[in-house]
């Protein structure tokens, strides 16, 4: 895995990475994307949301029309990724929510988002740091991360620099 986007860390990014960079700041980073997404959430002309994908480092990432074209979202399903130096994807659900209350990161929110496509979908949240660990067939897939919001749900941008 490549060292410059190894480390989870909460509200700012993954390593180099920084939650409100512009996407010439990323490209800067890790180049070119394999893949990339537009669409809006809503169904009406909402504003646009970019992803990006990033094949070989298991990484997608999201721009939102709304904050200028910001960095806003950060999907990784590599196993070396670290986060708080543990290597967390490819845990079992019981291996993973042990890890997880041991690094004290806030309340854990449990959901099932099973579908037909998906029959063993899961979801444990951490809202305090704003990380989602999506689990299929109880094994961690993906790690999710956001940016943090203040009080009045406005992004807390972290320093880029």
């Amino acid at each position: 895995m490549d060292q410059k986007i190894q480390e989870i860390k909460s509200g700012e990014g993954l390593g180099q990475l920084k939650f409100g960079m512009s996407t010439n700041q990323v490209k800067q980073i890790l180049g070119e994307p394999d893949e990339v997404e537009t669409y809006s959430y809503e169904t009406e002309e909402g504003e646009l949301s970019e992803t990006w994908h990033y094949d070989s480092a298991e990484l997608s990432i999201s721009f939102d029309e709304e904050e200028d074209w910001k960095l806003v979202s950060i999907a990784i399903s590599a196993q070396d990724v670290l986060f708080k130096g543990h290597k967390l994807i490819g845990l079992k659900y019981d291996e993973l929510v042990k890890a997880l209350k041991s690094l004290e990161i806030g309340h854990l929110e449990f959901e099932d988002w099973s579908s037909a496509e998906s029959p063993n979908h899961k979801l444990i949240s951490a809202e305090e740091i704003e990380i989602n660990f999506w689990l299929d067939d109880d094994v961690l897939s993906e790690i999710q991360l956001g940016p943090l919001f203040d009080d009045d749900d406005n992004i807390k941008w972290p320093a880029i620099g």
